[in-house]
């Protein structure tokens, strides 16, 4: 979450405008832990999100798997994803695109440690182990934490060129690729 999120914060202060208008959404607004600790907070509820996507960031974490099991949770991330220009996931966040059928018949990455486990659990996906992104249409998947920022570029560089992405690799000290 917080990668992708300094990267769209800096190509807003690159650009000198809000290209980018960040929403951290949750199943409910308020506190929300992480699983590395740090308690974020979601501006909003899902349910409570009206109107269109452009780009839905999907993070995962060490709860993506009991969150798959939440049918309201996959029901509310497919309502968002529809119509939305873009849609993309952060290492495990690809289990939650999956359970919502949103990842059928694409290719997709995921966190190494989980490739086999997203590929045997929805066989309908073709999982690739090796790319640190993967780009299928719109909807974009990557590999891990790391990876979540190199995505965060990438979106950066199609929606404003390669000029500003390279400029805020640069801020964040980051490959523009790897």
């Amino acid at each position: 979450l917080i990668g992708p999120v300094e990267v769209f914060a800096a190509a807003n202060h690159e650009v000198a405008r809000p290209a980018y208008r960040l929403r951290l959404v949750a199943r409910e607004a308020g506190p929300v832990r992480t699983s590395s600790g740090v308690t974020v907070v979601a501006d909003e509820a899902m349910a409570e999100v009206t109107g269109r996507v452009d780009t839905l960031v999907v993070v995962g974490g060490e709860g993506t798997y009991r969150a798959i099991g939440d049918p309201d949770l996959v029901r509310q991330i497919a309502r968002l994803a529809d119509g939305a220009r873009r849609v993309t996931s952060v290492c495990s966040g690809a289990f939650l695109l999956a359970q919502a059928r949103l990842l059928d018949g694409r290719r997709v990455t995921t966190h190494w440690r989980v490739c086999d486990l997203l590929a045997s659990t929805f066989p309908e996906v073709r999982v690739e182990p090796d790319p640190i992104f993967v780009r299928d249409g719109n909807v974009w998947t990557s590999a891990g934490v790391t990876a979540g920022m190199d995505l965060a570029l990438a979106l950066v560089e199609d929606d404003l060129g390669r000029d500003v992405a390279l400029a805020i690799a640069r801020r964040l000290v980051l490959f523009l690729r790897r």
